[in-house]
């Protein structure tokens, strides 16, 4: 069966969160990368083997996502995850726009699949900015 190749974008949060919910152990797609472009100096590394599982046992690079349309075309990408969790909609379709000029598809993944069911109680904490401490 072949995989479906996936770029998630993100800002090393939401995205790594979306990523071990619904892909860390998902055999039916092939993450080939995270982009990041919000925290200074994380392009160029790697998400861990030791957290992205075992079929990824050289970890999954993270890659500057102003190189987006290169990394679509030069990765194969067919779907493009978003996991941003604090822009204006309106840059979320520019965004949307440039994957989809790039030929892939673009995705947002809705709250119930996203969601952690707690066992416990649970304060909820409510912020607009990456960096808040609101994961």
């Amino acid at each position: 069966m072949k995989r479906i190749k996936i770029l998630i974008m993100g800002a090393a949060g939401r995205d790594f969160h979306n990523f071990n919910l619904l892909y860390r152990d998902n055999e039916a797609v092939e993450v080939m990368a995270f982009t990041a472009t919000q925290i200074p100096d994380i392009d160029g590394r790697v998400y861990p083997a030791e957290l992205a599982g075992s079929l990824y046992p050289n970890g999954i690079p993270i890659q500057d996502e102003s190189d987006l349309e290169t990394l679509i075309h030069d990765l194969d990408i067919e779907e493009v995850i978003f996991a941003y969790s604090d822009i204006s909609h309106e840059n979320v379709m520019h965004k949307a726009s440039r994957v989809l000029a790039a030929g892939a598809h673009f995705k947002v993944l809705g709250s119930t699949p996203t969601m952690i069911k707690s066992t416990k109680p649970l304060i909820g904490i409510g912020a607009v900015r990456t960096g808040c401490g609101k994961s």
